[in-house]
C-alpha cells in the first residue's frame, strides 16, 4: 500500500501543471501525502472489537478517531475512505464497540475527561458522516458527565476529572472543565431546541475558567487545589489545555456569534506562539515539559497534537489570527516531525518533534507519540488545503 501511495503521489506531482488549480493544490500538498503515510502506520495499532480500538488508552483512541474525522472532512480519497467509511470502517465499528452504561452513555473508565474526549470525537464524526447515531451518543454521554460530576465534589469550582473513588481524581480540573465547555458549546449548535440549555452549561464553566485559569491572556494551571477561600493554582503550562481552550472559544463564537470569544482566542494564540511559556523550543518547535528527557508517559505524549488542532481550528474561524502565524507554525512543526522525528523503514513518529527519533518502550507510548505527531501532520495538511 505504501509503495502504491508514493507512486500515486509522484504521478500527481508530474502532472500537476495540467490540473485545475484546486486539484493542483491537493496534488502538491506534501503534508497530505505525509499524513496518509503516517495514518498507514497508525492503523498498525488498530484492534477491533474494543472500546479502545487503537491499542492504547481509551482517551488516546478518541483522539485517533478525531484526527481521522478531521482529515476526512476535506479528504475523500480512496485511501482514507477505505479506512473510515462504510459498515466495516473505523467510524462505525468504533461506535458500535463502545462500552455503555445504563443510560446508553459511553462509559469505559472512571474519568469524566475521557468521556469528554469521546464526546468531541463523536460530534466531529457525526458532522463528517451525517450519521446522527454519533451525535446521539455524544449527547447521552454529555448528560452522564453533567449528572455525575457534582459541584459538591469540587469546592474550588469547575469539574473534576473523575469519580470521587478514582485513585487519580483531580478536583477542579482545568482539562475536564475546558473540554466540557467545548462539548457544550458544540452541542448547542447541533441541538437548536436545546441551545439555551447547552449554552448555559458552557458559559457558566467558561466564567470559572476566565476567573481562575485564563490569566494574562493564556491558560495557566491544570487544577485548583484546597478549599475556599484558599484555592490555589500551580500555573502549569500544558499544550493540550491551550489547544482545547482555543477549540472551546471557537465553539462559543459559533454558538453565540459573539466575536469577543475570537478576540480572546487571538490573544491566547499570540501569547502561545510567542514561545515565552515553555511550550516550544527556541526554533518554535512544539515542546512538552517532559520531551527533553524523553520522560513523557502515554498521556503526556498525546498532548502536543491537540494544541495543533486547536490552532488550526482557530485559523479556520479567523485566518489572520495571531498575526497570520498559525499556518507557518503548523507547517514548520510538520516538516520537523517528518525530517527529524521519523523512524526509517516504519515511518513511526516519535515523542520529540525536534528530533532525534527515539523508539519508545511499549506500544501505548509508541501509539501516543505517533498519533500526536500524526495529528500535527493532519493539521498542516488541512491548513494547506
Amino acid at each position: 500500500m505504501l509503495f502504491s501511495l508514493l507512486s500515486s503521489s509522484l504521478l500527481l506531482a508530474a502532472t500537476a501543471s495540467a490540473l485545475p488549480a484546486e486539484l493542483e493544490s491537493r496534488a502538491t500538498n506534501q503534508y497530505l501525502t505525509n499524513s496518509h503515510v503516517a495514518i498507514t502506520e497508525l492503523q498498525t495499532f488498530y484492534k477491533q472489537p474494543s472500546p479502545a480500538p487503537w491499542a492504547g488508552g481509551w482517551w488516546n483512541s478518541a483522539n485517533c478517531l478525531t484526527l481521522l474525522a478531521d482529515l476526512r472532512a476535506k479528504d475523500s480519497s480512496s485511501f482514507l475512505t477505505s479506512i473510515t467509511d462504510g459498515a466495516n470502517g473505523v467510524f462505525k465499528t468504533t461506535l458500535n464497540n463502545q462500552a455503555r452504561d445504563s443510560t446508553n452513555a459511553l462509559s469505559y473508565t472512571d474519568f469524566f475527561d475521557d468521556q469528554l474526549w469521546w464526546i468531541l470525537a463523536l460530534i466531529k464524526t457525526s458532522d463528517v458522516t451525517k450519521d446522527t447515531s454519533f451525535l446521539q451518543a455524544a449527547n447521552l454521554t454529555f448528560a452522564a458527565v453533567t449528572l455525575n460530576n457534582k459541584a459538591s465534589n469540587n469546592p474550588c469550582g469547575g469539574l473534576a476529572n473523575a469519580y470521587p473513588s478514582e485513585k487519580y481524581l483531580v478536583k477542579s480540573s482545568t482539562i475536564a472543565t475546558v473540554l466540557y465547555v467545548a462539548a457544550a458549546a458544540q452541542l448547542a449548535t447541533r441541538y437548536p431546541a436545546q441551545k439555551t440549555y447547552f449554552l448555559n452549561k458552557a458559559t457558566t464553566q467558561w466564567s470559572w475558567i476566565t476567573k481562575n485559569i485564563l490569566i494574562d491572556g493564556i491558560m495557566q494551571g491544570d487544577a485548583l487545589t484546597g478549599s475556599p477561600p484558599s484555592c490555589s493554582n500551580n500555573h502549569a503550562f500544558l499544550t493540550y489545555i491551550e489547544g482545547v481552550a482555543l477549540q472551546a472559544l471557537v465553539a462559543l463564537y459559533h454558538a453565540t456569534n459573539d466575536a469577543s470569544y475570537l478576540t480572546t482566542a487571538d490573544t491566547l494564540a499570540t501569547k502561545l506562539l510567542s514561545g515565552k511559556y515553555g511550550m516550544m523550543d527556541s526554533n518554535k518547535i512544539a515542546l512538552e515539559f517532559c520531551d527533553n528527557e524523553n520522560s513523557c508517559n502515554p498521556d503526556l505524549a498525546q498532548f502536543k497534537g491537540i494544541m495543533m488542532r486547536g490552532l488550526r481550528t482557530l485559523r479556520d474561524a479567523k485566518p489572520d489570527v495571531a498575526g497570520g502565524q498559525i499556518k507557518g507554525f503548523l507547517t514548520k512543526n510538520a516538516d520537523s516531525i517528518w525530517n527529524n522525528d521519523r523512524q526509517s523503514g516504519t515511518n513511526l513518529l516519535g515523542e520529540k518533534w525536534a528530533g532525534p527519533f527515539v523508539l519508545e518502550s511499549g506500544s501505548a507510548m509508541q501509539l501516543s507519540s505517533h498519533s500526536s505527531a500524526t495529528m500535527a501532520l493532519v493539521q498542516a495538511a488541512l491548513a494547506n488545503m
